[in-house]
């Protein structure tokens, strides 16, 4: 365990951390570029634009899709090639501003992309002035934009757009003062950025959090890596994460996690791809995705987080020969995989569940059972936690339905018979789906008294005559799996 000295006050156990994961996908159609831009829409990512191979300043523009892995060219960005733009979306369209356009010039446009159309539409200027390798992120149906420079100019100036009214509005300026090269993700209602290199053309490490409200920036923990700039930035499955970059000299191929409850870094698996540093990243859904970062480099990975061990598990609706397992949603979890067995046996019998429940059929009545369950983040590539600990229950002796019916769920109506009214008193020892239903005698259904999860403890519902005759109706009561009927007789 390494220790960081922060400040006087401040320390930070640095823990590396297992489990999570850099799978290569297919490599960026067309050539390879640095200094590009990236954002995602639905379930599919963009990038384009940057220092490109046989295109110089590019304006070229590809679409990833995930459940393809696989390349589209789009249409090119209708401004001039840049390299160190910023994008983000917002609402169903991309959007790409500033930038440098030649090697001695910059921008101050900015574009929308709209990919149901493939087509780009200019938008208001940006109104901080022409600028490179500021730093951006959308917070809500929001984009901001702040930071970056010139060769001879860098700017600490902050920007909100709103798509709505294509209006800039200027923010509260950046905590980390005037910096290039920062990196940027957004998280939970509260944007985040830092690293970079400032007016002074020091690296930087220090870490800020604006909150859009307060319209105010708040230093957090630094960054732990130590100084850099060219960064990339992302947020995943509530958690933000930094890495990769470069200073003078060096190369970073480092990867941390941002949690901001605890305001803690962790230290993730290491970047596997190529480039020396200037990657574009994003997320689709629950993963992370890079690549690029060198002029002809090409590759794109996916990251995965770690895949985390399911708990607060609860056994409920026990019956002789089945019950329902259940436990907390896993985050990025597609599947669970659940085992069980009589206690004291060697084989498990296994089962998958979409969701964080399992029934538990074909079980031997009044016997004990073990049973554990895991998460499954990547079926395809077979990425999951561990087991959980073990969990235990024993099933109920085999008795007459009626006989189970009635020590678990007390049934009274009160009066019967009646003649305007009468009232159903109903008493569950575990929470319980509960279905009560009205029939006549010709098995015709008249009326749905009940049709929901009840929690355990006593509950009434009354029952009015109005509409019936005089006469006997049936009371059919379905708890869980089982069932009962009682006579109603109206006077």
């Amino acid at each position: 365990m390494k220790t960081f000295l922060l400040s006087s006050h401040l320390f930070l156990s640095v823990i590396p951390a297992l489990g999570d994961s850099w799978i290569q996908k297919a490599d960026l159609g067309g050539n390879g570029r640095e200094n590009a831009v990236g954002f995602s829409i639905n379930d599919k990512g963009y990038i384009g634009t940057g220092s490109a191979t046989n295109e110089g300043f590019s304006k070229t523009f590809w679409e990833y899709d995930v459940g393809l892995n696989a390349w589209t060219q789009k249409a090119d960005l209708a401004g001039a090639g840049r390299e160190s733009a910023v994008g983000f979306s917002i609402g169903g369209k991309g959007y790409v501003g500033l930038g440098k356009i030649e090697d001695c010039c910059y921008t101050d446009d900015f574009w929308e992309y709209d990919p149901v159309s493939n087509e780009w539409t200019q938008k208001a200027n940006f109104p901080g002035g022409k600028r490179a390798s500021s730093f951006a992120f959308t917070i809500g149906q929001k984009g901001y934009v702040g930071t970056g420079g010139t060769n001879t100019i860098k700017k600490q100036d902050f920007w909100e757009y709103d798509p709505t009214e294509d209006i800039w509005t200027k923010k509260a300026n950046y905590g980390g003062g005037q910096v290039t090269g920062s990196a940027a993700f957004a998280l939970g209602g509260k944007g985040y950025a830092g690293t970079g290199r400032d007016f002074d053309l020091n690296y930087r490490n220090d870490f800020w959090e604006y909150d859009p409200v307060a319209n105010i920036w708040l230093q957090k923990t630094a960054f732990p890596g130590g100084v850099r700039t060219g960064s990339v930035g992302f947020s995943i499955q509530g958690n933000g994460y930094i890495g990769f970059g470069e200073t003078l000299d060096t190369s970073f191929s480092d990867f941390w996690q941002y949690n901001p409850s605890t305001e803690s870094w962790l230290n993730k698996s290491d970047y596997p791809g190529g480039g020396s540093d200037d990657q574009v990243g994003f997320a689709i859904g629950e993963k992370g995705y890079v690549g690029t970062g060198g002029a002809s480099e090409k590759e794109f990975y996916q990251y995965s987080p770690d895949c985390i061990t399911p708990t607060s598990f609860i056994t409920s609706n026990l019956k002789p020969t089945s019950v329902k397992v259940s436990w907390d949603i896993v985050p990025g979890a597609e599947t669970y995989n659940i085992r069980y067995r009589e206690t004291g046996t060697v084989p498990w019998v296994k089962v998958t569940s979409q969701l964080n429940y399992k029934k538990l059929t074909g079980l031997s009545p009044d016997t004990e059972y073990d049973w554990a369950v895991k998460a499954v983040c990547d079926p395809v590539s077979n990425i999951s936690s561990d087991w959980s600990a073990t969990q235990n229950f024993t099933t109920k002796p085999l008795r007459l339905e009626n006989e189970i019916f009635e020590s678990e769920f007390l049934l009274k109506i009160l009066p019967n018979p009646f003649s305007d009214w009468t009232t159903i008193s109903l008493s569950v020892k575990e929470p319980s789906q509960v279905v009560i239903e009205l029939w006549d005698l010709s098995d015709r259904k008249l009326a749905t008294l009940l049709d929901q999860a009840i929690e355990e403890g006593n509950h009434e519902i009354k029952l009015d005559r109005r509409g019936l005759a005089e006469g006997i109706y049936l009371l059919k009561v379905s708890m869980n799996d089982l069932s009962r009927t009682m006579k109603v007789i109206i006077q």
